[in-house]
């Protein structure tokens, strides 16, 4: 049997598998929007049965993440807004980092997580190099990262074309100049690019998602005292510096630094090929 015979019996008995499964994920996700439907529209109501299905809408959302491993931005920010109507502060600001990071473009999600963070009841001012690495993304949610790479890309290839000619007699000096600026500013999209892969690659962001979390000198509670008069509440963002035994240390916006029980926090944490997932 040829080998292109062979890939199309393959193909063949693997087209039922793959439609059945896509009919199963459309299945569960028009569930779980529909339970995200009735929950709004029972709280629009006043009704108390909204918190029960807006609770249940998020554990169908998030059973469609884990089962079919389906991670966009407009999974996230469904299963943000599910938190947030059911007043999950920590979960709804989790789950709206987690689809700003795969696309900074959706000006809605964007929208979302700013108000979820303005909900907050401790607010953390940021501290220099926090404001710093604001700057530096700025760009995010203003220009999709393909933009960037077709200008890389486009430059630095016309660029590096106009010095080869120029090597071999076919333009003038002023088209090799042209050329080599064109390479110099290619690099400025590309900075922006690493910019953003060098904040978000391996990083330790984690959200505070229980209530009344009494952060500590060290890594026990019975030795070290605490370090904040308040407790921290759900929502609050930090970063993950040190894991010991069922402790992390943590790094507030501020730089502020202090203990907390690793079962209070939870990681924003997003695969690298996530970045390629198209959108929902």
């Amino acid at each position: 049997m040829s080998v292109l015979r062979i890939l199309l019996v393959f193909a063949c008995l693997s087209f039922p598998v793959v439609h059945t499964c896509a009919q199963t994920l459309d299945a569960d996700l028009d569930n779980a929007l529909s339970k995200l439907d009735e929950g709004i529209g029972l709280l629009e109501q006043q009704s108390p049965l909204s918190s029960s299905k807006l609770h249940e809408a998020s554990a169908l959302l998030s059973a469609v993440i884990v089962k079919h491993q389906i991670t966009t931005p407009g999974i996230y920010h469904a299963l943000g807004n599910s938190y947030m109507l059911n007043g999950d502060l920590g979960h709804a600001i989790l789950s709206y980092r987690r689809g700003d990071r795969l696309d900074p473009t959706r000006l809605e999600l964007r929208d979302s997580l700013v108000f979820a963070r303005s909900q907050v009841q401790l607010g953390v001012n940021p501290n220099r190099s926090n404001k710093v690495w604001s700057i530096a993304l700025s760009w995010r949610g203003h220009l999709p990262r393909v933009v960037l790479w077709v200008c890389f890309l486009c430059l630095s290839i016309i660029g590096w074309c106009s010095c080869a000619a120029h090597v071999l007699g076919l333009v003038s000096q002023t088209k090799r100049i042209a050329g080599i600026w064109m390479v110099v500013v290619s690099f400025i999209p590309l900075s922006m690019l690493g910019s953003e892969w060098i904040r978000y690659h391996g990083s330790n962001d984690a959200v505070i998602i229980h209530s009344d979390v009494l952060a500590r000198t060290g890594p026990d509670d019975t030795i070290y005292e605490p370090v904040f008069a308040d407790l921290l509440q759900p929502g609050i963002e930090v970063t993950v510096l040190e894991t010991r035994d069922l402790w992390n240390r943590v790094e507030l916006l501020n730089g502020s630094q202090c203990w907390v029980p690793i079962q209070s926090l939870e990681r924003v944490t997003v695969q690298d090929n996530d970045y390629l997932t198209p959108e929902l």
